[in-house]
């Protein structure tokens, strides 16, 4: 842990950098080279990318990524089956380019009319997304980078891929994580110390700067791999949450079956057959949904030890590079829901009509064994005289 604060040098450039989760979605498999060649000779085609370096990948590192998007755009049953899951692409090392877009054609956020430049250093390995520009001023823009996720996704359809951008929640339209990482050089040797100073401001101090492009790489290979872990224990918190919904929605469907039966059984003759007749085949509806509610449970459960699993790769790695103040602000709401879930009332809703249908199948059971007993030992009698 750090003790004290390496005073920034005045005459020394200061720095902001963004961080963010851009996924790099392929609808095809391809081997890794191809994607990265394609990818270099589209950003080289893109007049706003000055200048782009691609990584000499070791493809032995590189791995395809399984992302569920955000259910919004999928429907329950993809949901409850995984099936809208996509594809993206990990390079084991990053893209390095500089892109230089006039203010005036830049997005805002929010429309915030705050974009502090027109020059951008980025990287991106296909997952972790780090944004860095000169910045000289106290106040932290809301509008600084947001052009890269734009020129990403243009380049990305442009060769059949797309980007697929995990923000703090559904609801967000932030392209980065909520923390801003203030780049103050220092004096010193292999310094790199953070400074959480508000909740949304940390200061980072480095020394041994060359360029903005070895301040880039200095800043991507410090945190891409928590940032990668990160995205992982998000993503798999999201389909949690929206799996638990899932079958929240079945679970009610099934009780509102089950409760119009209940309310026909208590009805007059007269209305007691009507409704029953507007309910027909609720049985076999209600078994059906207790068995998607069970579906929905299971994913849940194998989902929560995958969840669990990235979320101690992230906190180990947090913990190691003392980071964990850069994705506080986007890490607490969503572990307090996973951790809080319960699915023992879901399982007693689906359980108990379950047995209560079982149960009416064995009387019906025991019942016709009495008749048929009954109709057998007539039978006998009669011939027997």
């Amino acid at each position: 842990m750090t003790t004290s604060t390496p005073k920034e040098t005045p005459e020394k450039e200061r720095f902001l950098c963004r961080m963010g989760t851009v996924f790099l979605i392929s609808a095809g498999r391809k081997k890794f080279d191809t994607y990265a060649n394609e990818l270099r000779e589209a950003l080289q085609n893109d007049p706003r990318v000055q200048w782009v370096k691609r990584p000499n990948l070791n493809v032995d590192f590189c791995e395809h990524v399984v992302v569920y998007p955000d259910s919004q755009g999928s429907s329950d049953d993809e949901v409850m089956r995984g099936s809208d899951a996509l594809r993206a692409v990990n390079f084991d090392s990053p893209f390095i380019f500089k892109v230089v877009v006039p203010i005036k054609n830049q997005p805002q956020h929010h429309h915030a009319d705050d974009i502090p430049t027109d020059t951008y250093w980025v990287a991106w390995d296909g997952v972790s997304l780090i944004v860095l520009w000169s910045h000289q001023s106290e106040s932290i823009p809301l509008s600084g980078g947001q052009v890269v996720l734009q020129i990403l996704r243009e380049v990305t359809e442009s060769i059949g891929m797309d980007v697929y951008n995990q923000s703090c929640s559904p609801a967000c339209t932030n392209v980065f994580m909520h923390a801003n990482l203030v780049i103050n050089q220092t004096e010193g040797e292999d310094v790199f110390e953070l400074e959480a100073v508000e909740r949304l401001v940390v200061n980072v101090y480095v020394s041994d700067i060359h360029d903005s492009e070895d301040l880039l790489l200095t800043l991507f290979y410090r945190f891409h791999q928590a940032v990668f872990h990160f995205s992982r224990q998000k993503n798999l918190g999201r389909r949690i949450i929206d799996l638990e919904a899932a079958a929240w929605t079945r679970a009610s469907h099934l009780l509102s079956h089950y409760a119009a039966h209940v309310d026909a059984s208590a009805a007059p003759a007269k209305k007691r057959i009507k409704m029953r007749w507007q309910n027909r085949g609720w049985r076999r509806e209600v078994r059906s949904l207790s068995a998607q509610t069970w579906v929905c449970m299971t994913g849940i459960e194998v989902m929560l030890r995958r969840w669990r699993g990235a979320q101690n790769d992230f906190l180990g790695e947090a913990v190691e590079q003392d980071s964990m103040s850069v994705f506080l602000a986007d890490y607490r709401d969503e572990v307090k829901v996973i951790e809080h879930i319960d699915l023992s009332r879901l399982e007693n809703i689906s359980g108990q009509v379950e047995s209560r249908l079982d149960n009416r199948l064995v009387s019906l059971a025991t019942a016709g064994g009495a008749i048929s007993g009954g109709i057998t030992g007539a039978l006998v009698s009669l011939l027997g005289g």
